[in-house]
């Protein structure tokens, strides 16, 4: 039997900290289970008896303190609109591609995804068990699709595209300051070292840093105005509306650069 999807726990398990328990997944293993490196899968949700949810995370950057909003790891122009090598058929869980160059290996889709927009057809998405690291634009590169998952119509190299994307809880940093590089996933309520596990905060009542005038029952946005991992008011008027987004909504109102209370809307 398989880990249950949902864990329901106690308050407590939600400021549990964990440091890597096995190790990643090796380059291009054929596409099998994926390894576990932490004592849940990532992503795993949680919740709590009063309604509040997390979702179990690796930091892939410096330390989050507690309050800061989080996003999933920047996305790569490189490993978008990547197109196939040969055509292949349904039921395939090997895929031959040509990677766009990068400066460093790029070894961290592993638990992430694949989207296959084929035409005729549409948008495909496969989870990733693993893949060799990708280091420039040659031809060969070879992802492995994880237990479950083939590919589920052709691919020609002349009608495909595919873009690799990491696992949105894999890897996650503190929002920037100015513009957001990738979804939002959450607030953390541990100090979650580099390379550490912890949870995130993804729905109900929790403690964030706040900047700028907020105001209980207005939409709660971030990036914060000018500082890293804070929250805002959203400004729906203002030139930065447009490189916003909502997490949820403000429940009350601390000092400006305090710590306010925002109800999280992330998970549902």
């Amino acid at each position: 039997m398989g880990y249950p999807v949902i864990l329901y726990g106690p308050d407590s398990l939600a400021y549990d900290l964990d440091s890597p328990v096995s190790p990643a997944p090796g380059d291009n293993l054929i596409g099998g289970q994926i390894a576990q490196r932490g004592k849940h899968p990532l992503g795993r949700q949680m919740i709590l008896a009063d309604g509040r949810k997390f979702r179990y995370t690796l930091n892939g950057g410096t330390l989050l303190a507690v309050a800061n909003t989080v996003q999933a790891a920047a996305a790569l122009t490189t490993s978008e609109n990547l197109a196939p090598d040969a055509d292949q058929g349904v039921g395939d869980r090997i895929v031959t591609f040509t990677h766009g160059a990068a400066t460093t290996a790029v070894n961290f889709f592993a638990e992430g995804y694949a989207v296959m927009s084929v035409t005729p057809g549409g948008g495909d998405t496969y989870k990733i068990a693993s893949h060799a690291a990708l280091t420039n634009a040659t031809a060969g590169d070879i992802i492995n699709f994880a237990q479950g998952n083939a590919l589920r119509r052709a691919i020609t190299t002349a009608a495909t595209k595919m873009d690799l994307s990491r696992h949105p809880y894999a890897s996650v940093i503190v929002i920037p300051s100015a513009v957001l590089t990738g979804v939002p996933v959450g607030v953390s309520v541990s100090a979650i070292a580099a390379n550490g596990f912890g949870w995130l905060q993804t729905r109900g009542a929790v403690g964030v840093l706040g900047e700028g005038s907020l105001l209980a029952g207005t939409r709660a946005s971030v990036p914060g105005p000018g500082v890293a991992g804070a929250v805002g008011v959203e400004t729906p008027t203002s030139a930065d509306s447009d490189v916003e987004s909502t997490i949820g909504n403000i429940l009350t109102v601390a000092a400006n650069g305090a710590f306010s209370t925002v109800f999280l809307t992330i998970d549902g």
